[in-house]
C-alpha cells in the first residue's frame, strides 16, 4: 500500500475556515467518488495552538494499492473526466506551491 502526502494552501482571500469548509463539504466527497481505486481519503486540518505556526493550511493523504494505481490516479487527473476535480481544487486551494511526497507506510505501533 503506498500513500500520497500533500501540503494545502488555501486560495488567496479565503480564511482558514472557509477554506477548511469548502475542503471538507465539497471537494472531500467529489474526490472521494471520482478518483479511481483510492482506497482511502483522509482530510488534516489544522488546530489553533498558542504560540505554533503553520506552513499551510491542512495535510491531504491519499492511499493506493501500489503505484500503478496511484499512476492511474494521475493519468485520471490529466483526462477531460479528471479535469472537474482539478477545476474545483481552484475554488478553495492554492497547490502552487504545495509539496507532495509519494511513500510507502511502515507502521511501527497500531491502535491499542
Amino acid at each position: 500500500m503506498i500513500k500520497t502526502i500533500a501540503l494545502a494552501h488555501r486560495k488567496a482571500g479565503l480564511s482558514h475556515e472557509e477554506f477548511c469548509k469548502y475542503w471538507e463539504e465539497q471537494h472531500g466527497p467529489l474526490a472521494a467518488r471520482l478518483v479511481p481505486r483510492l482506497r482511502r481519503y483522509v482530510q488534516n486540518h489544522y488546530i489553533e495552538v498558542p504560540g505554533y505556526k503553520y506552513e499551510g493550511d491542512g495535510i491531504v493523504e491519499m492511499w493506493y494499492d501500489d503505484l500503478e494505481a496511484y499512476q492511474e490516479f494521475m493519468t485520471y487527473i490529466r483526462s477531460g473526466e479528471g479535469k472537474i476535480l482539478a477545476a474545483d481544487t481552484l475554488n478553495f486551494a492554492d497547490m502552487s506551491n504545495s509539496r507532495l511526497w509519494i511513500v510507502e507506510e511502515h507502521v511501527i505501533k497500531e491502535y491499542e
